[in-house]
């Protein structure tokens, strides 16, 4: 693992880690809601982990004003702004993962119906899959 050079992004990194690390353990009891919830923040902390990182110290207040409001939480526009950075491209596997991704939204925070356990089982395979990705990046 690579631990990114700015505290900023190490934030982001570390919790993107440890969201991960929640959902495995709610999905092992059972609770596929709260897991997908949480492996979906995990994706988003790694995404604005490795947009930090490419960013100059001098942009970086800017930047962390963006992750404010409702497209902070949307995949697409935080892989786009990675893009714009310079980011890498995604490969076959990540388009795949990321798909998987998209199925993810805040909205998970106020469904009380539980995710179907294989749903849930590939949406955290993605999940880590993204983490490993983006982890090759840092």
């Amino acid at each position: 693992m690579a631990v990114p050079g700015s505290s900023d992004a190490r934030l982001y990194y570390r919790c993107a880690y440890q969201r991960c690390l929640e959902a495995e353990f709610l999905l092992n009891g059972g609770y596929t809601t709260g897991a997908g919830y949480l492996a979906g923040y995990g994706i988003e902390c790694i995404l604005k982990s490795l947009i930090i990182e490419s960013t100059t110290a001098r942009e970086r207040g800017e930047v962390l004003r963006s992750f404010r409001g409702n497209r902070a939480h949307d995949f697409e526009w935080l892989r786009e702004v990675y893009f714009e950075q310079g980011g890498a491209r995604l490969t076959r596997d990540m388009i795949v993962a990321f798909n998987w991704a998209s199925l993810w939204s805040t909205d998970l925070r106020y469904s009380p119906r539980p995710l179907v356990p294989e749903d849930a089982k590939s949406f955290l395979g993605a999940a880590r899959s993204i983490l490993v990705w983006a982890d090759g990046r840092l």
